[in-house]
């Protein structure tokens, strides 16, 4: 109980009781200690329900044929790798990884990318995907924690540099010790420096990497080696306007000369059971926003009806040129 109250005081949107009245300190912080351990039941319970729906889709059985029994060692393994290393993101949000890996046709080529690993969490589980549909995993981090700040970008401060540092060994024994470990490289270094020599095609990214120039750094050199209906997921999902990179018409026009693909999972995350209804500054206890959104190369987010542009005799789905 110690350790549970110690844990949440550190999280940062706890609401600090009264210190000039102790019981009502202990009152609300036996509340609160409740509320986490029902979520943490209620994540026990969901193994159950993602191994029989989200991972038994029709595409999966194509692919991928794996008995229920082979579905809840799957996600039970997920769950229990995230309680053994620390990790940002819910097992859920693996499950969600897993489910679309899972999904792909295994003919078709591609490795799976992820950028920014901190201790090892989520690469453990990513790795352990990879081998179960044959695939290659490469790691992108510095393994020196964020970088310094770039000017302009509204996320990154001169406090957060070296902030969720982990370190190549660090990374690697946890992987060692709870993953695939031959199914990974690792290529260490700044986002600006690595990611511009990325030669291989990619399947699914997954982008976890807090500031608005790494995000940058991370689709402009991984989004043209995506192939055709390849995944790109991030965790930072409840932020809007962060998230807005991938409904901006500027940004993908200038960069990309197309239109923008847009975001499933904008504000809440995607739909794998996770109970949270945002925004995230409004969250109780029982909300948990540790899940991710994804995008796909063959989307789009444009909005393009716009009623004044249409020609008055013009046939249903036809606009005239500005």
């Amino acid at each position: 109980m110690t350790n549970l109250r110690q844990m949440i005081r550190r999280w940062p949107f706890v609401r600090r009781p009264d210190l000039r009245h102790p019981q009502q300190k202990v009152d609300r912080g036996r509340r609160w200690a409740q509320m986490v351990r029902r979520a943490e039941v209620y994540d026990l319970l969901s193994i159950l329900p993602l191994a029989m729906i989200t991972l038994d889709s029709p595409r999966i059985r194509k692919h991928h044929p794996m008995s229920l029994w082979q579905r809840l060692k799957l996600v039970y393994l997920l769950w229990d790798n995230t309680k053994m290393v620390q990790t940002g993101t819910s097992y859920r949000s693996h499950v969600a990884m897993a489910a679309k890996l899972l999904s792909i046709p295994p003919e078709r080529p591609g490795v799976v990318v992820e950028c920014g690993c901190w201790k090892g969490g989520t690469t453990a589980n990513l790795s352990i995907i990879c081998d179960l549909v044959g695939r290659d995993l490469i790691v992108y981090d510095s393994f020196e924690g964020l970088p310094e700040p770039s000017p302009g970008d509204r996320y990154a401060t001169a406090m957060g540099t070296g902030v969720f540092r982990g370190t190549l060994d660090e990374v690697r024994g946890n992987v060692a010790r709870f993953g695939r470990i031959d199914r990974c490289q690792f290529r260490q270094g700044w986002f600006a420096d690595t990611l511009p020599h990325h030669e291989e095609r990619i399947v699914l990214a997954y982008v976890d990497v807090d500031y608005q120039s790494s995000m940058h750094d991370c689709v402009t050199n991984l989004w043209p080696h995506l192939v055709k209906k390849g995944y790109l997921f991030t965790d930072e999902f409840t932020r809007l306007d962060y998230l807005g990179i991938f409904y901006s018409e500027r940004y993908w026009k200038r960069y990309f000369g197309r239109t923008p693909p847009g975001v499933m999972g904008t504000g809440t995350g995607v739909g794998v059971g996770q109970l949270f209804l945002g925004p995230a500054n409004e969250r109780s206890p029982m909300e948990r926003p540790a899940g991710l959104a994804y995008t796909r190369k063959d989307f789009s987010g444009l909005w393009d009806y716009y009623p004044e542009d249409i020609a008055p005799d013009a046939p249903h789905g036809q606009a005239f040129e500005r």
